[in-house]
């Protein structure tokens, strides 16, 4: 190969793949709520297609995402009573959905938040996973129950049932072993928070 064959070579391989390196990777931040953890991801880095209900949502760069129990999440100030049940009987869950602008840390000044990179394919997979939380209609809709419990924020119905193996801290860990972080069962909020943190970093 000569000289200027192999220079031309190096031209045309940092065009078709050089740019394959920005964008690809995104950060995921875990939010804990105290007794309750939340996913947010920054709107520009869900993919195409994969979850196209996002635009239901509130607007905002970022959304913030919750599952949990149908009535006990929708209720703004819940008894000791509802929890229990809620954690004992089997019931419907909900989808939370909550857009805002700004920093992360801005929106949750007093949480505890764990970032987390991640590259495209482990992205498409988290997106996809929230995707198929929701209740679907026979064409395939999505159903929204409301106003949600913080400003423009919005509930949406979710498809599977919350249970006392299935809370809304379960559902975060799967989330994130779909975003490729090995979270262990994640009954507690504490659990996926440690978790999280061997996969990222404590944001300050």
């Amino acid at each position: 190969m000569t000289r200027y064959a192999f220079i031309l070579l190096c031209i045309l391989c940092g065009a078709l793949f050089g740019r394959a390196h920005p964008g690809n990777a995104a950060t995921i931040h875990v939010v804990n709520h105290g007794w309750h953890t939340g996913l947010v991801i920054r709107r520009g880095d869900i993919p195409a297609g994969l979850w196209p209900e996002h635009r239901q949502a509130p607007p905002g760069e970022y959304l913030e995402v919750g599952w949990g129990q149908r009535e006990f999440y929708q209720t703004r100030d819940p008894s000791l009573l509802q929890a229990l049940g809620a954690a004992v009987w089997p019931g419907a869950s909900v989808l939370h959905l909550v857009g805002f602008n700004g920093q992360v840390t801005e929106r949750f000044p007093h949480s505890e938040i764990i970032a987390l990179t991640v590259d495209n394919a482990a992205m498409a997979r988290l997106v996809r996973y929230i995707a198929d939380a929701y209740e679907r209609d026979a064409d395939g809709n999505v159903k929204r129950l409301g106003a949600g419990l913080h400003g423009d924020s919005r509930f949406f119905a979710g498809r599977e049932d919350f249970h006392l193996l299935r809370t809304c801290n379960v559902w975060t860990a799967h989330a994130l072993r779909r975003a490729g972080c090995p979270v262990g069962l994640g009954i507690t909020a504490e659990n996926v928070m440690s978790s999280a943190a061997k996969c990222g970093t404590p944001v300050p």
